[in-house]
């Protein structure tokens, strides 16, 4: 389907964009972003704008990945001034995510890279690269299982916290980074739910940063659940058109999803959310930093360390993969 456009970029712009408006660098970020033509002059009309009060250390890239997370493919004019409007408003939130999450200056420590691997590691949250939705979305996927922590209130202060507000973060942002069609198409999550333990998984400290996703350029455009318990069913009834208005679904078996999602989602998915793919979790670690070699040296060095010291856990749901 072509792209429907209009002259609506001439309030914004005095000329139409072209290849040579831009830099090379430009260039490239747009074809690995597969930006289209309506995107580059959202862009550039940012990029050149004046008095729209914006943080200055905001990088082409990061403009990009809000141009992404807002982004409508076909817009009618009334649309793409919205649409810009709305890519500035987020912009404007950037600031923000630097002082609630460090979203811009953060860095991966030891501590935050222990979390991740013991997360993929047990099959929480996790990328598989080349493994994306019939129509490109890259997919996360999770198995919430928590039998080998102690009851919530046992646990050591800020445990959740931390892992909300520093290590998912940080692992969002390497997501952008890894993932060009995480901003520009959204992510879709897949996530078994069968072991969920509502006495140690922390949910207050979830919804204190339920509008994480409105501050950071994450964008999880369908959250698919399978075998929930009761409770989660009373609450996505609860939630009604919030929950289709943002793509939560939920399924009793891995078969009904399958069946009911079979246009979106990929044949073959990892044996910890009951699929037969067998997956190796330090090569989805190593794809995930291979833009940033310092992190991807700590992460080398940690997972190491752990599994000298015992320290990865090998569930049965996790034993087909390694």
């Amino acid at each position: 389907m072509p792209e429907i456009t209009s002259n609506w970029w001439k309030e914004y712009l005095k000329e139409d964009v072209n290849e040579e408006t831009f830099t090379s660098e430009q260039n490239t970020l747009f074809e690995t972003y597969q930006a289209t033509p309506d995107q580059k002059r959202i862009f550039q009309s940012i990029k050149t704008g004046k008095n729209l009060f914006l943080p200055d250390d905001l990088t082409n890239e990061e403009i990009l990945w809000n141009i992404g997370v807002m982004g409508v493919r076909h817009p009618h004019r009334g649309d793409m001034t919205f649409y810009r409007k709305s890519v500035i408003e987020r912009l404007k939130r950037h600031d923000e995510a630097e002082r609630r999450y460090k979203w811009r200056t953060g860095q991966w420590t030891r501590r935050a890279m222990r979390v991740l691997v013991e997360q993929w590691s047990l099959g929480m949250m996790v990328v598989v690269p080349d493994i994306e939705t019939s129509d490109g979305s890259p997919m996360i996927f999770t198995k919430e299982w928590y039998e080998h922590m102690p009851l919530r209130d046992d646990l050591p202060e800020g445990f959740w916290e931390y892992r909300a507000t520093t290590v998912y973060p940080l692992m969002a942002r390497s997501i952008c980074r890894c993932y060009p069609m995480a901003t520009m198409k959204g992510l879709v999550s897949l996530a078994d739910m069968t072991d969920f333990d509502w006495d140690k998984y922390d949910m207050e400290q979830k919804m204190r940063h339920s509008d994480l996703q409105a501050v950071i350029p994450n964008k999880l455009r369908r959250m698919i659940s399978i075998n929930p318990d009761e409770k989660m069913k009373k609450q996505l009834e609860d939630f009604g058109t919030v929950a289709k208005k943002y793509g939560f679904v939920m399924y009793d078996t891995l078969d009904e999803a399958m069946a009911a999602e079979a246009k979106l989602l990929p044949s073959e998915i990892p044996t910890w959310v009951g699929g037969s793919l067998r997956v190796d979790i330090k090569k989805c670690l190593r794809y995930l930093f291979r833009r940033e070699p310092e992190a991807l040296e700590l992460m080398e060095d940690v997972y190491k360390e752990m599994e000298e010291k015992n320290e990865i856990l090998h569930p049965t749901f996790m034993q087909n993969s390694h």
